[in-house]
């Protein structure tokens, strides 16, 4: 008679372990279909934004500005200016130190157009990396300000 209510008190305990590992197994699962369609998603973005130019630096048709240790100064003054006003650092476009934003503008377009292509609706979200970061997102506030 002990027995039998021995084991009858282990049945809830095996019951809940059962359901614990289920629930777990489910939620491992719809884990990693999430990130693998997310990673499917980002990858299928890179491969889109080949068409940025700032993936071709080249096609610019610029040359190299040649830059002596007395302009060291001056760009240092240039590069703070344009943080303070941006928040982002400048970039070099081959003669001058630029705004992130402008260097990127017509990047941003390829990219708007990439996130319509593949049915992106919130890249923050949808990406991983880089490209899920605000300044990728055409519609983050950074892009709405210009």
């Amino acid at each position: 008679m002990n027995q039998s209510k021995a084991s009858a008190s282990h049945i809830p305990i095996t019951t809940a372990a059962f359901v614990v590992l289920t629930i777990a197994l489910i939620c491992g699962l719809v884990g990693q279909k999430a990130w693998s369609h997310q990673t499917s998603l980002t990858k299928n973005f890179e491969t889109c934004m080949e068409a940025a130019p700032f993936k071709n630096p080249l096609s610019h048709g610029k040359g190299e500005a040649v830059m002596t240790p007395e302009d060291l100064p001056r760009h240092f003054e240039v590069f703070d200016q344009i943080f303070r006003e941006t928040s982002l650092p400048p970039i070099w476009d081959g003669n001058k130190l630029v705004p992130w934003t402008v260097f990127h503008k017509k990047s941003i377009l390829v990219a708007k157009q990439c996130h319509e292509k593949l049915g992106i609706q919130q890249p923050q979200h949808e990406l991983r990396g880089t490209y899920a970061k605000p300044i990728w997102d055409p519609n983050s506030e950074i892009w709405e300000k210009i």
